[in-house]
């Protein structure tokens, strides 16, 4: 009873109104009438439509239920339609966009799990069997096959690494300054991060950091809101507020600079601007005084004193000091300027989101009057305190799109340790990170110069509203479409010698030393062939790649050796090393070859001169000789005599020349006809045979190959035959006969494809079993001491242009049959 009741319940249209008595049902599976009375009473306390229940599997990742629903809706759709109307059509383009976003999710996770491998010293994770069709089918499955991979393989690997690392951080000194950044990134799971640490054979205090700078107090609204209000505060024999002492209590530089601005403020012209600019400049411990321009409403100047050895160099950092552009909110600096620049403006004291032009970095009264404010007592103060202040409100407005420019954007590695350098550009930048985060970026980039900021350009763009660096940020950008884009950065530049020796280094020596010997002798492993070596050796001239490889920070020179990279950087370079290596390679291979080629042709060319100059001399003498035996011969040999001169005439220096020629040209489309016809006419015409050339293509025949290597391969299969024939009787009949036709399908039955023939046959004595057997094989024959030879020649040619020749059996005519295969085109 039981089981009839569950099989009824398995058909029964309406429990796709209850979800969980709908997944309990599917696939076969029948559980127990009490689990299907329980989804029942659920369904009945949290009643749904059709299509909220369908939404609710879909939700849940129940695809493969969907897909049931729908096959019953297109079978039997009039009952469930009766019972509960339902949009089947819309369903249908739910579950594709929800099986989209499941694949979407499931590569996500998949690369995360694959990165995580990474970082525990394991190849990416491997894709579960089964895995993207668990996707398409219950999303929840996916993700258990996930969770399996992960509890027997990536879990396992990350415990031994943990371990083995918190041995040797055990084995440190108790006041190791970095053990928390070690025990953070441990913590994180970050093992590379805390491996380069442990290695490091210093550690960073940051006591020059951006925490050892003090920030401004805020702007206290009691000293009012417009200059005409806050500027008597800060002028001699004001009445001061004890509670705005702190501010109005500015020293005697701060004074400078506010007697130039109430100046500036009240008689805007180009000595007031002056005076203003130079009074910056003393805030900031410089004694420089720049022209002023007046131009566009507003005043044209320099702003020096914002560079900083402990900054990166941020493009504000010029020795001439920044553009100064000094107008009212309304005067925005011209196009033409510099940027990025500075902008005070003379009116206002509050930054406004816009209005403000790509480039320009606004400094309000506010602003400037808060550095002017006295420290805390304890705190260090001057010029260097307010240069960093100073530049903390100039450089979030400039934005992070520039970053990457090492001429526009931030250059990191002035003098500073590179995690100091990183910490200070953050500052700058108002983003805030974790320790860790910091550390892993460190170990990711190497601290290059110019990964850094583009990895960290990447990153920001990316960067949520708290401006807080966090650890799931940086997942989303470690992904193999970042990891190819930096990966091109670095290589783009290289010269193909560098390339090589670079890819050699990191696929071959890995973490171990090695010398530039050793790159000379990896050649063999990328069958760079033997005659080549010297050459290759000399364009990749390793010492100077080495050289140059170490100053765009790729490699890191230990004396007389050099080793790879332990940071990420050396595992992105590391992970197309091979096919680098391989690719410079061949392309060196390439220019050794084509110089190679050149050199022959250029004295393939200086032989044939030579040799065409001397048989000139020869011919000519030849032609005088028969010239003189004319008028001594009967006229029946005349004939003869005629064709000897033809014949002689060949040999001129230009005949060498123009071979020389159609050799080296390219392959092109060639008509096959016209090609026999110009040969057979030259043969017929020296040996004074006749040739029949025969047709059965009803249309034209064309073959891509080098023209002189078809000619001359059917030349030499016609001159012997025509020398066959002078070897039979005169009362016998000699003929050779030319057929050209098309064939369907290749040589000896091969497969389908277009074909061009050329047959020869002649009426000469034929070839015996023993000559046809050793031409088939490619040997000679010992008849007038070079039978075969022509026949060697041809095959090769014919070789070339990819056909091939058969030797058939005796032809009709009594003599050779040999049929030339060409494909057409």
């Amino acid at each position: 009873m039981t089981e009839t009741l569950l099989s009824v319940l398995a058909e029964w249209p309406g429990r796709w109104r209850h979800p969980g008595l709908a997944d309990a049902l599917s696939g076969g599976r029948s559980g127990t009438l009490d689990q299907a009375a329980a989804h029942v009473l659920a369904g009945l306390a949290d009643p749904l439509t059709t299509t909220e229940s369908v939404e609710r599997l879909l939700r849940q990742g129940h695809f493969e239920l969907v897909d049931e629903f729908l096959a019953e809706c297109a079978a039997d759709g009039p009952t469930l339609h009766d019972t509960d109307p339902v949009d089947a059509a819309w369903i249908r383009d739910v579950l594709a966009a929800a099986r989209l976003d499941a694949l979407a999710k499931a590569e996500r996770d998949l690369a995360l799990l694959g990165e995580r491998a990474i970082r525990a010293g394991l190849d990416p994770a491997s894709t579960p069997d089964g895995f993207f069709d668990a996707v398409n089918l219950r999303t929840s499955r996916a993700s258990e096959l996930l969770d399996g991979e992960r509890e027997t393989r990536i879990l396992p690997a990350e415990r031994s690494v943990r371990e083995r690392l918190e041995r040797r951080l055990a084995e440190l000194p108790d006041d190791r300054v970095d053990r928390k950044a070690v025990e953070d990134c441990l913590s994180a799971g970050e093992f590379p991060a805390a491996r380069l640490l442990l290695e490091s054979t210093h550690s960073e205090q940051e006591n020059g950091g951006p925490a050892a700078v003090p920030r401004p107090p805020l702007w206290d609204p009691a000293l009012g809101s417009r200059l005409d209000e806050i500027l008597p505060h800060y002028l001699e024999g004001a009445f001061a507020d004890h509670r705005l002492r702190r501010f109005t209590d500015v020293g005697e530089t701060g004074r400078e600079a506010v007697l130039a601005l109430n100046d500036l403020v009240a008689r805007p012209e180009p000595a007031t601007a002056g005076a203003f600019a130079r009074a910056l400049g003393h805030l900031l411990g410089e004694d420089v005084r720049f022209p002023v321009v007046e131009e566009a409403g507003g005043f044209r100047t320099a702003f020096v004193g914002l560079n900083d050895a402990r900054l990166p160099r941020t493009s504000l950092h010029r020795d001439t000091g920044a553009v100064l552009w000094i107008a009212d909110e309304h005067t925005p600096p011209p196009d033409d300027l510099l940027r990025p620049l500075v902008w005070f403006r003379t009116t206002g004291t509050q930054r406004e989101p816009t209005g403000r032009p790509d480039g320009v970095a606004v400094l309000t009264a506010t602003d400037l009057l808060r550095l002017f404010a006295q420290p805390a007592p304890g705190t260090p103060a001057g010029p260097a305190t307010r240069r960093v202040n100073l530049l903390r409100v100039l450089v979030p407005q400039l934005g992070i799109e520039g970053i990457s420019d090492p001429d526009t954007g931030v250059a990191l590695g002035r003098g500073v340790p590179p995690r100091e350098g990183l910490a200070w550009l953050l500052d700058l930048l108002a983003v805030s990170a974790e320790a860790v985060v910091m550390d892993t970026l460190h170990y990711e980039t190497g601290a290059h110069p110019v990964i850094l900021p583009r990895f960290l350009g990447d990153l920001l763009s990316r960067l949520p509203s708290s401006r807080t660096l966090t650890l799931g940020a940086l997942a989303a950008v470690r992904n193999p479409r970042t990891r190819d884009d930096l990966r091109a950065v670095l290589t783009a530049p290289l010269r193909l010698n560098e390339g090589a020796v670079l890819g050699m280094a990191y696929a071959l020596h890995q973490h171990v030393p090695f010398r530039a010997a050793d790159l000379a002798a990896d050649m063999t492993f990328f069958d760079v062939p033997v005659e080549f070596d010297t050459e290759t050796v000399r364009l990749l001239d390793v010492e100077a790649a080495l050289s140059q490889l170490t100053s765009h920070g790729l490699l890191t020179a230990q004396g007389d050796t050099w080793v790879t990279l332990r940071s990420g950087l050396g595992r992105l370079l590391a992970e197309e090393a091979e096919q680098l290596a391989g690719s410079s390679l061949r392309a060196l291979l390439e220019r050794v070859e084509q110089a190679d080629a050149h050199a022959r042709v250029a004295l393939t060319d200086q032989a044939i001169t030579a040799i065409g100059h001397r048989n000139d001399n020869r011919v000519a003498s030849i032609l005088d000789d028969l010239s003189r035996l004319e008028g001594s011969l009967p006229p029946e040999a005349r004939g003869v005599l005629d064709r000897l001169r033809d014949r002689a005439s060949q040999f001129r220096g230009e005949h060498y020349q123009d071979a020389v020629a159609g050799f080296l040209r390219p392959a092109e489309r060639a008509d096959l006809v016209q090609a026999v016809q110009e040969v057979t006419t030259a043969v017929q015409h020296e040996y004074g045979v006749q040739i029949d050339v025969w047709t059965s293509a009803p249309e034209p025949l064309h073959v891509h190959a080098v023209k002189a290597y078809v000619k001359i391969a059917v030349e030499n299969l016609l001159m012997n035959a025509a020398q066959a024939l002078g070897t039979v009787d005169d009362d016998e009949e000699r003929r050779i006969v030319v057929r050209l036709r098309t064939a369907d399908r290749g040589p000896e039955g091969g497969e389908a494809a277009l074909w061009c023939n050329v047959e020869v046959e002649d009426s000469g004595p034929g070839l015996t079993e023993e000559e046809r057997a050793a031409l088939r094989v490619g040997r000679t024959f010992s008849r007038n001491g070079s039978g075969g030879s022509g026949l060697a020649l041809a095959r090769k040619l014919v070789r070339e242009c990819r056909g091939t020749i058969e030797i058939l059996e005796r032809s009709p005519l009594g003599g050779a049959h040999l049929k030339v295969w060409l494909p057409r085109v």
